[in-house]
């Protein structure tokens, strides 16, 4: 597994895991860290575990049957949690930011464990999983709270989904919000207020 890490401060107070989109790398969310500005706080910026066809890195792989794996990228954010943990940081101090693909992969993570964070914030992402899906959604991860963000302008990955991920997240009585900017497919800097906001009240 590769990641990188640093603190903003000395004594950090809140852990959060960025993560890159599709084709991007372990330096992809630097600057979406350093745009953040987020106080007290320690980034850790995985790498996801699987090569693009194109370049860079990627969360899911299709296999021989044309179906869409991530077991191991589900793994590899398991373990950055854990890292946070050894670190001194308990479960409700750690947060998954994640941006496209990376936000995609937040939300399968998401609903598959046995306990809950701080948080997670899918940015212009969309979620595999359908509202009946069996075997997801338990009670344990509950209290993580959802912050979705995306941009009206997103042609990339339409707003839609978003949308989409609100409607099932809430009908599973997830601690779910959405908030919508006039952009494209990227992370709106006019967003930075609300996310600081949502990881430090």
């Amino acid at each position: 597994m590769k990641f990188y890490s640093f603190s903003t401060s000395e004594n950090p107070t809140k852990a959060v895991i960025a993560l890159h989109g599709y084709t991007g790398d372990i330096n992809s969310m630097k600057p979406i860290a350093k745009m953040l500005n987020l106080k007290k706080t320690k980034w850790l910026i995985p790498e996801a575990p699987y090569k693009s066809p194109k370049k860079g890195y990627s969360w899911y792989y299709r296999d021989d049957k044309e179906k869409w794996k991530f077991k191991d990228s589900i793994k590899t954010i398991s373990k950055v949690v854990q890292s946070a943990e050894r670190e001194g940081f308990p479960k409700k101090k750690i947060y998954i930011l994640g941006f496209s693909q990376g936000a995609s992969i937040t939300l399968e993570f998401l609903i598959r464990q046995n306990f809950s964070l701080g948080g997670i914030i899918p940015i212009a992402g969309f979620c595999t999983f359908k509202k009946k899906s069996k075997d997801k959604f338990s009670e344990s991860n509950k209290k993580t709270r959802v912050l979705l963000i995306h941009g009206q302008n997103d042609e990339i990955v339409f707003p839609s989904e978003s949308k989409k991920s609100y409607r099932i997240l809430k009908s599973h009585d997830y601690l779910v919000s959405i908030k919508l900017f006039p952009t494209c497919h990227k992370i709106p800097l006019k967003a930075r207020q609300i996310i600081q906001k949502f990881i430090y009240g």
